[in-house]
Parts: structure tokens; sequence; C-alpha cells
């Protein structure tokens, strides 16, 4: 009975997780309506820059303290972690906004020269509540808090939508921008009474040999570990969008990653699980447990992920040419981008498995042959085929990391590739069990 609650558990968090990212997704079509017809590409061009700069920020400078705080939060609980939480985030906050105060003063006259100064400041501000919002997530997600996790995710797309609304009055991405720093704070302080009031499930103690208060240093050694392969990864994800826009500027930019924020609409699936996956392997002591959630994750997703790509591509194909022929260009990258994104979904569940098993730094193996790929092919490429080129520099590069993971898995535990494709008997049995209970009710 204790196993079968924590499957049940897990099924409840993945399918809550994946609801409420679904809902989002939808939300930020929405959004994606409201701001194409209105804004041109150059305006939607500043929004993203805008995110892509914070980001950079708080993923470059945050040492991903947030995959070592759901690590050892899962493993140790809490009460062991919270005061080396709370010294490490104190001065990460403070390194990432001198930094980025000093890379908008150094690149002034270049990258951001034709980007007003109202832009660069709230760059840095996203970059700097970003960092703050995501270790109060993070340690929702190591307590798997999963019902205020994603009631917070479900609030921060609302306000998205409703800000873009605006655009039908103020014509600008100034008040999208300015938005988006307030719904972060918002998610802190949110979070935050959370915590505080010890909302959602009790948490079971830790096992005895984990019951012991983790130190400054040892969060940051985890923390270091996971962050070069995450860096890595925001890496390949934005190279080729960088330089697209510093070799042609912000319109072909903002065509390419409209085209990107469109396809990374199906990998909502996969991050859900792999959130949910992540905080329970950790918590895990046996080797078999872990290895059959990760493989029966992976298959469900790949599954559903090679059924939604196409759709997406046939309803773009629909709809863009009649609703906003102004981003009519993002129709080839987005076609092209399927490719890989079906691949990366091996990356994100594998990814996040392999660093619940406490080796993230294998990871960088895999984000390291993505980055190589994707820069080197966006040199090459990018002068010639412009967002074409672009895309598909992406494309392969998402490819080549997500087939490394699959084959870092398979050889750090041992399991054989079929079982990341074919299901088992027990899979099966288990599927058609359902089946049969739906048509029942």
């Amino acid at each position: 009975m204790k196993e079968k609650g924590k499957k049940t558990g897990v099924l409840q968090d993945a399918l809550s997780t994946f609801g409420t990212n679904a809902f989002g997704a939808v939300l930020a079509l929405v959004s994606s309506f409201c701001i194409m017809p209105v804004l041109d590409p150059g305006e939607s061009g500043l929004i993203t820059q805008n995110q892509i700069v914070g980001s950079a920020l708080f993923t470059l400078l945050s040492f991903s303290v947030n995959s070592s705080i759901i690590y050892y939060v899962s493993r140790c609980k809490l009460k062991n972690v919270v005061r080396s939480i709370k010294r490490v985030t104190v001065v990460l906050t403070m390194l990432i906004a001198v930094a980025g105060v000093l890379v908008v003063l150094v690149l002034r006259d270049s990258y951001f020269a034709d980007t007003a100064l109202l832009y660069c400041v709230c760059a840095v501000a996203y970059g700097v509540f970003s960092f703050v919002s995501n270790v109060f997530l993070a340690i929702l997600r190591g307590e798997n808090k999963f019902r205020t996790y994603n009631l917070i995710n479900l609030m921060q797309r609302v306000l998205t939508t409703l800000f873009s609304l605006t655009v039908f009055l103020w014509p600008t991405a100034a008040v999208i921008v300015s938005g988006s720093i307030f719904i972060l704070l918002l998610s802190i302080i949110m979070a935050w009474r959370s915590i505080r009031r010890d909302v959602s499930y009790a948490q079971s103690p830790p096992a005895p040999e984990n019951d012991r208060e983790i130190g400054s240093g040892e969060l940051l050694r985890y923390s270091l570990k996971s962050h070069v392969s995450n860096v890595l990864t925001f890496t390949n994800t934005n190279v080729s969008s960088i330089i697209l826009k510093a070799n042609n500027g912000l319109t072909d930019f903002g065509v390419f990653t409209k085209a990107y924020t469109i396809v990374q609409q199906i990998w909502i699936l996969p991050d859900a699980v792999s959130m949910v996956i992540m905080s329970r392997i950790a918590a895990m002591t046996d080797t078999k447990d872990k290895t059959k959630l990760a493989t029966l994750s992976c298959k469900l997703v790949t599954y559903i992920t090679l059924i939604c790509l196409p759709l997406v591509v046939l309803l773009a194909k629909i709809f863009i040419p009649i609703l906003f022929p102004k981003y009519v260009d993002c129709i080839q990258p987005l076609t092209i981008l399927t490719v890989g994104s079906f691949f990366i979904t091996y990356a994100k569940v594998l990814a996040n498995s392999i660093a619940a098993y406490g080796k993230p730094e294998l990871n960088i193996i895999s984000t390291a042959v993505g980055v190589v790929f994707n820069l080197g092919l966006s040199l090459v490429l990018i002068p010639h085929f412009l967002v074409a080129g672009a895309a598909i520099a992406t494309s392969l590069s998402l490819t080549a990391q997500g087939i490394t993971s699959i084959i870092i898995f398979c050889v750090y535990t041992k399991t054989p590739f079929y079982r990341l494709v074919l299901p088992t008997r027990d899979e099966l049995s288990l599927a058609a069990g359902l089946l049969k209970r739906g048509k029942r009710t």
C-alpha cells in the first residue's frame, strides 16, 4: 500500500504539473495572439531580449544553487538545509545585481546600443528577482509541495496574459517588461508565505543516514557540478538567437525567437515530469526503483511528444498566415526546430534523473556536445541562411544533446536502450487496466 501511495503521489503531482503547464501554454499562446498583431517584431524582440539578458544573469551567476536546494531538501529535509540556503542566497543576490549593472555599463554602446535605458534596468531587475523566486520555488519542489508550486506558476501565466492585453491600450513593450518583474515579486511573496506556514503535504522524515545538517560548502559543491551543465544548456538554447541578433538586428531575432517560443510549448510535458520525478528519485534508496521510474517517465513523455509535434506545425501553417501575417516567416524555422525538440525531451527527463542519482556532473558531457554543435553551425549557417540557419543549428544541437543524454543514462545505469523506447509487459498491463477502468466509468 505504501508503494502504491508513492506511485499515486507521483502520478497526481505529474498530472497536476502538466495540467498547470498545459493551461499556461494556452495562456502563453493567447499572450502571443495579443502581442503579435499589435507589436512589430522589433518591439517583440525587446521583450525577448529582456528575458534572455535577465535569464543569463540568473543562469550564469546563480551557480545552479536551485538544483542543489532541490536535491538536499528532498534527501535531508529543509530543517537541515535552511541556514545554508539563507547565507548562499544573500551572497548570490548581491553578486547578480552588481554584475548586471556592470554588464549594462560595459555593453551600453554595443549590444544595448538600440535598447532604451529602461529596458536595460529592467533586464537586471529581472535577473535578480528570477534568482530569488527560483530559490523559493526550489524549496517547494524539494518538499514535493507541487500544489503550491503549480498555483504560483498558474498565477504567473494568468498575470502575464493580462499584462499582454494592455498592448491594445499601450502598444509598447514597456508595460509587459515591467509587469514581468511585478509577477516575480508576487511569486516570491506567495512562496515565502507557503513555506512559513508549511502548507501542502506532511513531510516524511529523512532516512537516518541523511538526517544531518548541510553546510554552505556542501550545498555549493553540488550546485557547481550542476552549474556547468546548466550554463551550457542555457548557452545551447540561446546561442543561435544571440548570434542572429548580433548579425541581423531585432527583426530577424524577433521572428526566430517567436518560432522557438511556440515550439518550446511542446516541452511542457517533459518539464513537468522531470520536475516531479527529480525529488522522488533523489529521496529513493533502491537503484532499481530509480531506474524504473526514470525509464517509464521517459517513454510516456516521448510518445506524447511525437504525436504533438506535427500537430503544432500543422496548426501553425493554418493559422499564422491568416491571423498573424507579420510572423509568417516563423513557419519555416518552427518546422525545422521540431526535429531537435523531439530528441531534447530525452535529455530533459534523463538529465534530471541523472542529477537525482547524485551525479549532475555527467550532464556536462551532453550539454557540451550540444553547445559545440550549435556554436559551430550557427557561425557557419546564420550568415548564409539567416533565420533558417539559426533554426538548423539549434535543431541539430538539441538532437545531439538528446542522443548523448540517452547514451550517458544507459551506460551509467546499465539500462538497455530498448527500455527507453519499448514498453514492458508490466507497463502494457498497467495501460490496459487503465483503459478498462476508463471504459467502465
